[in-house]
């Protein structure tokens, strides 16, 4: 995955100024800075979801990349095991992605009844639900509100996918948890 010279902006405001980066292609890479840097910006720009100014993304694309946003972007009055069915194949069972983020007993709770760390979780378990057969993870903010020991079952659950994954993340332990780190500032975002 490569940006090449991307420019970037929302408006009059700069976001990316002829930006290049190479980011790994296997393994968890977490991208680390102040919030406002540009960091979810440059999520959206690999998914597909915004088109550089200027410049060359070379990565998936949408249909190849599950994407998880800041927002939980929960369906309302769904339960949690709903949350999945809707990205699963007909038929499947959504247990075994919400057993990988530990909420496999509140399967038929609605997510309104949740806590934001457990709807933090199950929208986690629907990226995980959707992951198979993509070629990116693409996780804004993924543990915001999670505890550090569900973190880390977590982790070890988006591991087992073996695709490469990009997170971002204020969090230490967050950052201790990814094979890469990579630190910025901006915007214009510029790797430190």
């Amino acid at each position: 995955m490569r940006l090449e010279n991307v420019t970037f902006a929302y408006g009059d405001k700069v976001i990316l100024r002829d930006f290049t980066l190479e980011l790994p292609d296997a393994g968890v890479t977490a991208l680390s800075g102040p919030s406002g840097c540009g960091k979810t910006t440059l999520l959206r720009l690999l998914a597909g979801l915004e088109t550089p100014q200027s410049g060359r993304v070379d990565a998936p694309g949408l249909s190849k990349t599950v994407i998880l946003f800041q927002e939980d972007r929960l369906l309302p009055h769904f339960t949690a095991a709903g949350q999945l069915r809707a990205v699963l194949p007909r038929g499947a069972d959504p247990l075994p992605a919400l057993a990988a983020v530990g909420l496999e007993r509140e399967a038929d709770t609605p997510v309104e009844a949740l806590s934001g760390g457990m709807r933090r979780r199950v929208a986690l378990a629907r990226a995980l639900a959707a992951a198979p057969g993509k070629r990116l993870l693409l996780l804004d903010e993924p543990f915001t509100g999670v505890d550090a020991e569900n973190a880390k079952k977590i982790m070890k659950s988006l591991r087992s996918l073996r695709l490469p994954i990009l997170l971002t993340a204020h969090d230490a332990e967050s950052l201790r948890m990814a094979d890469t780190v990579l630190t910025f500032s901006g915007p214009p975002l510029r790797e430190l």
